[in-house]
């Protein structure tokens, strides 16, 4: 089989069993021989090793018989193999080796964690377009390897990714480490470019050149990650990051708002506003029930702020905290917005006035290094949903949705999407008068 040198670079660390890698990512534009080189690795492994088994996995089972399946036939074909059949379950070999298709979609309901991944075991697999799979399936995949006839054969176990550019969880877990040259063992990543695959055809080029879309042409053509013009996402990208460098905002009413998780759920954040100047001040991966009252009353204390100035997640685990802590707000993002007419709902409001505040350079978010990349992350996911559609009132996609693309909880992001409650609530004073928002309205 002819490779190119890209491809030949990844079949060394795929044979590798010295380097100690275990996860490579392959990936960027398109035509750069990732599905073939995949579908290579697993033919050769497959035919020369009798009774191992490996994966392919995809966002939606009906991609992988759709695609994957077609370029291994082209693969074997080119090799001039056919001791091998397709059945349901995915590719059966005269010798007993198989590949199963794996369905790696997100069910948030039926199983939330991949449960149905726990109980398989494999030598090795391959996860197709890895971009369109959420982080945790592969997170349960990396256990399921190494269980099948690795210590017979000593077969290195390995995971083979492919995608093409997108930021979300393969853009933080292997791109930017790559490109800061601070990706370290077991994971590697291989920039896949199709001006280095001399066996493309020039019509295949001249297709890629006609793509119209000036995003997808960058990332397909180009293979440029760094690269989104998302007309769906509600923030400029400089806008989200100068959030953090705003500090010639003006400070104003004390807030806190929270997005609760108690033990063995998302983050626990705490925001402590003046206006629309937030600094993170409680932020860990769980709090004890009564550990959440004490904190919420010490910061309430600490920075002077009334309780019917705080705003807490009612959805989940925050809902018994206003029985402790009478007067507090508790937020119901599915709650009816205040402008209805304009909004599906209350979260929905308050997030698209977040975007505003942020686009308009009104806010400032003081906070760790940490805390804003993870923010940076979460903000890119804030967007309208239905955009396509002609809906008459204005929606975010789906929390469910948003930790598909980043491969966790976007818990920052609620928080201070919760902040915005006071700046879409009206304020009634005195009599009948009803007065305008803490801020600026859109």
């Amino acid at each position: 089989m002819k490779l190119t040198e890209k491809q030949y670079k990844g079949w060394r660390f795929l044979q590798d069993s010295d380097l100690g890698i275990m996860f490579l990512l392959y990936g960027g534009a398109a035509g750069g021989g990732k599905s073939w080189l995949g579908c290579y690795w697993l033919l050769f492994m497959c035919s020369h090793f009798p009774g191992v088994r490996y994966f392919i996995g995809r966002n939606k089972l009906k991609d992988s018989r759709e695609s994957v399946v077609v370029t291994f036939g082209k693969v074997c074909a080119a090799e001039g193999y056919s001791e091998y059949r397709i059945n349901d379950e995915g590719i059966v070999f005269n010798n007993g080796s198989r590949i199963v298709l794996l369905d790696l979609s997100f069910y948030p309901i039926v199983d939330p964690m991949f449960q149905r991944l726990g109980s398989k075991e494999f030598t090795g697999g391959v996860i197709e377009e890895a971009g369109e799979v959420h982080r945790l399936a592969f997170e349960v995949l990396k256990s399921r390897i190494g269980r099948h006839l690795n210590d017979v054969y000593h077969i290195p176990p390995k995971i083979f990714l492919t995608c093409n550019p997108q930021k979300n969880w393969l853009y933080t877990q292997f791109y930017k480490p790559w490109r800061a040259k601070t990706l370290r063992i077991p994971y590697a990543f291989i920039h896949a470019d199709n001006r280095d695959n001399p066996f493309l055809t020039k019509e295949y080029i001249q297709a890629l050149n006609a793509i119209e879309d000036k995003v997808t042409k960058q990332r397909l053509l180009h293979g440029i990650w760094e690269y989104e013009n998302d007309p769906s996402q509600l923030c400029e990208y400089d806008a989200i990051t100068d959030m953090f460098t705003n500090d010639f905002v003006k400070e104003g009413e004390p807030a806190l708002s929270g997005d609760i998780a108690l033990k063995g759920r998302d983050r626990y954040i705490l925001g402590y506003w003046r206006g629309l100047v937030v600094r993170i001040v409680s932020d860990i991966p769980y709090i004890h029930a009564n550990s959440l009252e004490q904190d919420v009353r010490a910061k309430s204390q600490q920075y002077g702020v009334p309780r019917s100035m705080i705003v807490v997640d009612s959805d989940g685990n925050g809902s018994y905290l206003s029985d402790y802590i009478p007067g507090i707000k508790e937020f119901h993002g599915g709650a009816s917005a205040y402008d209805s007419a304009k909004y599906s709902n209350l979260k929905a409001e308050c997030a698209f006035k977040l975007a505003y505040f942020a686009n308009k350079r009104m806010i400032h978010v003081i906070c760790s290094d940490e805390q804003r990349t993870r923010l940076t992350e979460e903000m890119e996911v804030l967007r309208q949903d239905n955009i396509d559609k002609d809906t008459s009132k204005l929606s975010i996609i789906s929390k469910e949705e948003q930790k598909r693309l980043l491969g966790r909880s976007p818990d920052t992001l609620d928080m201070l999407i919760m902040g915005m409650y006071y700046h879409v609530r009206p304020i009634y004073t005195g009599g009948r008068g009803k007065v305008q928002q803490l801020s600026n309205t859109m």
